[in-house]
């Protein structure tokens, strides 16, 4: 019997306080780290019928974070238990990290917000203007006229009367004047029928929106974040500039198309009628038929006085001209009243402006012996006598 240190007497033999003393300040009685492993848990593992680690040392060399097993193959909860006893799962899946520039790709049409305007500026394919005339017109009018002509060469050789041949060459002159004064006009009749024709109305009040129509909105523009520049003007914040380069060449000395570009941005146009705001999504790709007034700058065939951008139009689109060189230049600027025809449409609260599937047509207009004019792709209007103020807006 000995008495402990709280006074108490216990049975049995008192313990000896130097080995006590040498066991707590010794270091090779400090338990090693097991990492989870039952192969160094020293008795958990003889309870498991598991042989014990070779040495303190090695289990000191190998502690560190515990390693995530891996789940068997089999099925049900048992079959997720590790070698240490505790349930884990599968492993989740990395989330698929975004590329570089994949934020900007998610302002697209798919669901892009109105208020995401991040395309840049791109170059606009041009939309085309042509004749909305079926082919079979063409064939029928063409089996026409030459059963026209073959009965008045009968008639002539078989009655020796002219006057058949004559009607029948009259009215063959006609239809292909006809034809010739639309394939000439197309262009100039499409622009002066969309520019008559009246805005689209807005009811303000109740906020009814003709949405997937085709709609004409007239207004002040205003630029997006990538507004762009004139090469030959002074003009730094537009939303949209044209280039078209000519050289006198050739034995009638006739002016001939070298280059054409032209450059497009999204903006926003504001309704001059109701006031309502909608983003024009005109940088995205889509087919642009501009309707603008062009300015010209000629230049001589010593390209005297000849300006820098010129010359960087010319190396950049690998251009040699010998002869005299005559550029048309057309922009929108910020602050000028411009028009849009597009298909609407609405996110959330905001208006959008898109570039129509089809066509847009003018109609049939007999009184000026013009056929349908079918123009593809997003119309846009300039002014139609811009001035030379630049508006900050």
């Amino acid at each position: 019997m000995h008495q402990i240190g709280s006074g108490m007497y216990v049975s049995g033999p008192a313990p000896d306080r130097k080995k006590e003393r040498r066991l707590s300040s010794g270091s090779g009685a400090t338990p090693p780290y097991t990492g989870g492993d039952p192969t160094r848990s020293g008795e958990l593992g003889r309870m498991f019928d598991i042989s014990a680690a070779p040495s303190p040392a090695s289990s000191r060399r190998s502690s560190g974070p515990l390693p995530r097993p891996s789940p068997s193959p089999a099925s049900g909860p048992l079959a997720q238990l590790s070698h240490s006893g505790l349930l884990v799962g599968p492993s989740p899946s990395p989330a698929p990290s975004p590329a570089h520039g994949s934020w900007r790709k998610a302002s697209g049409r798919g669901g892009g917000g109105a208020g995401k305007e991040a395309a840049p500026a791109i170059a606009a394919p041009r939309g085309s203007a042509r004749l909305g005339v079926p082919f079979v017109c063409y064939v029928l009018v063409a089996v026409a006229a030459a059963a026209a002509i073959g009965a008045g060469v009968y008639i002539l050789v078989s009655w020796r009367r002219w006057e058949p041949l004559a009607a029948a060459g009259a009215a063959v002159a006609a239809v292909a004047a006809v034809f010739a004064w639309n394939a000439w006009r197309r262009a100039a009749e499409a622009e002066r029928s969309f520019r008559r024709l009246p805005d689209t109305v807005f009811d303000g009040d109740h906020g009814d929106m003709p949405v997937g129509e085709i709609v004409k909105i007239t207004g002040q523009v205003t630029c997006g974040s990538h507004p762009l520049g004139a090469y030959f003007h002074d003009a730094a914040r537009c939303v949209f500039t044209s280039v078209e380069l000519f050289e006198r060449r050739g034995c009638c000395r006739r002016w001939q198309l070298r280059h054409s570009e032209a450059r497009v941005s999204n903006f926003y146009i504001s309704d001059r009628n109701s006031g309502k705001r909608f983003l024009v999504r005109a940088g995205e790709g889509a087919l642009i038929s501009p309707m603008i007034k062009t300015k010209t700058i000629s230049f001589d065939s010593d390209k005297k006085g000849a300006s820098r951008n010129l010359k960087k139009l010319m190396a950049s689109n690998e251009i040699s001209c010998d002869g005299d060189v005559r550029v048309k230049e057309g922009f929108i600027r910020e602050g000028d009243t411009a028009s849009v025809i597009g298909v609407l449409r609405k996110h959330h609260f905001h208006g959008i402006v898109d570039a129509p599937a089809g066509a847009s047509t003018t109609g049939c207009q007999p009184m000026r012996c013009m056929f349908p004019v079918l123009v593809e792709g997003l119309i846009l209007i300039g002014n139609e006598d811009p001035d030379e103020a630049v508006y900050m807006v």
